[in-house]
């Protein structure tokens, strides 16, 4: 009884409800203002695709963090670089039988843009426990580019090529032998598609404490074309310098194809207050192999010659060959003249088996002539790259180096001879 009392009187509200006039104007109202909220919904999605919100910055990772305004006005990216090296160096004359480790490098910076044509970078190496500078400058790009600060001399197509993406652990012995080096200049650039041109001015490095810093000059001119399949390195550099009056004299002298060698079995006494060096360089890619050369040569001004001395001239150059094994091939960039970084197909964390390359190199350098006889070292080196990404790699090199006519250097026999061997391996990462 009850509950049809209670069916009958909700019934009857309900009816009262949907029939009242005012109600009924309510929800026409209420349509009419919902209908309203999309448009305006609708407008604000519309002006939202067209110019959208940007955030205050943009950040991604290669593999350390890039960050940039979205305008792309400025950018500012971490870089940094770890070698790790074990090595085992011995010589037949028993002056050294080396089984030790280091940090090659260990070296840590940032680069980036600044109003999007200046760029800059700043590096510094704590390998061995100090404190080292190494590239420092600002650049503009403009009609040419025009860098200011601490950066390479623009000589030699290795040491153009950045130690993460050289094919052996340690440049050409010519390259450490005749000083090529940062330091602190001016330098001016331009090229094209396949072309570079650069030359500097140049007054020591960051590290030189004198009043005098001496001067040097130095300018290298690259071409790369495209043959076919073939990509092909043409170029040629000079450098000349001068040193100051209140530096010491320029001494020539290079390790075994190891860094943690104790010991320089090719060597001169502090002979030149100025020198004059050329180099020819080549270098072909022709899928996973490819050919790379340089020869350099260097004609040192005596600064106390003995009656009758002429000047020494010294030279030196390597010849490689490598092969990708898992079928890459080098990275070459014609637009600077340099190798980049490989590309690794199968990298390990996806499954793959990574990249992995053979190589083998000739090398020489000549420290002997007129009456100067720092030595003359050729070397054998066998090396092997395994790369587990683009920026992981294990490095295992084994170098064999012969020495003669390095009579003024008394860690080798009386006859001037010695023979060094080395082992070493690195395990490198860099962001």
């Amino acid at each position: 009884m009850k509950k049809t009392t209670f069916v009958k009187i909700a019934a009857l509200l309900t009816g009262t409800i949907l029939t009242s006039p005012v109600l009924a104007q309510s929800v026409s109202d209420l349509e009419t203002q919902i209908t309203e909220l999309r448009q305006q919904v609708n407008v604000l999605k519309s002006r939202a695709a067209s110019d959208p919100i940007k955030s205050p910055i943009k950040v991604k990772w290669e593999p350390a963090p890039s960050i940039s305004s979205p305008d792309g006005l400025f950018e500012m990216n971490i870089r940094g670089r770890l070698y790790m090296d074990f090595a085992t160096i011995n010589d037949k004359n028993d002056n050294e039988n080396t089984s030790a480790t280091e940090f090659r490098t260990a070296r840590l910076g940032v680069e980036g843009k600044a109003w999007k044509d200046v760029k800059y970078k700043f590096e510094a190496d704590f390998a061995g426990n100090e404190v080292t500078v190494k590239d420092a400058y600002l650049q503009w790009s403009g009609p040419s580019q025009i860098t200011v600060g601490q950066f390479k001399t623009p000589n030699s197509l290795e040491e153009q090529t950045s130690s993460r993406y050289t094919t052996f652990m340690e440049r050409a012995s010519f390259t450490d032998a005749f000083g090529l080096a940062r330091q602190m200049g001016v330098g001016i650039g331009f090229g094209g598609d396949n072309y570079t041109v650069n030359m500097g001015v140049f007054k020591g490095s960051n590290g030189t404490r004198a009043e005098n810093e001496g001067i040097a000059f130095a300018s290298r001119a690259t071409y790369g074309p495209k043959m076919g399949e073939t990509q092909l390195h043409l170029g040629a550099s000079v450098r000349f310098q001068n040193q100051g009056d209140e530096q010491s004299d320029i001494r020539y002298r290079q390790r075994p194809h190891n860094h943690l060698a104790a010991n320089r079995y090719v060597v001169t006494n502090k002979i030149a207050n100025k020198d004059q060096m050329i180099g020819l360089e080549a270098a072909a890619v022709m899928g996973a192999f490819s050919l790379q050369g340089e020869w350099a040569t260097l004609k040192a001004n005596l600064s106390n010659p003995s009656f009758g001395q002429l000047d020494p001239s010294f030279n030196g150059g390597y010849v490689e060959a490598s092969y990708m094994v898992t079928g890459e091939s080098r990275a070459y960039d014609p637009k600077k003249g340099s190798f980049q970084r490989v590309k690794v197909n199968n990298p390990v964390f996806s499954g793959g088996m990574g990249t992995v390359q053979l190589a083998v190199r000739y090398d020489r350098i000549d420290l002997s002539d007129k009456g100067i006889f720092g030595g003359e070292q050729d070397t054998i080196i066998l090396g092997a790259n395994w790369w587990l990404n683009r920026h992981t790699r294990f490095m295992v090199n084994y170098s064999r180096s012969k020495v003669k006519n390095a009579t003024d250097v008394s860690l080798n026999g009386v006859d001037g001879k010695n023979t060094i061997n080395t082992i070493g391996v690195r395990a490198q990462i860099d962001w």
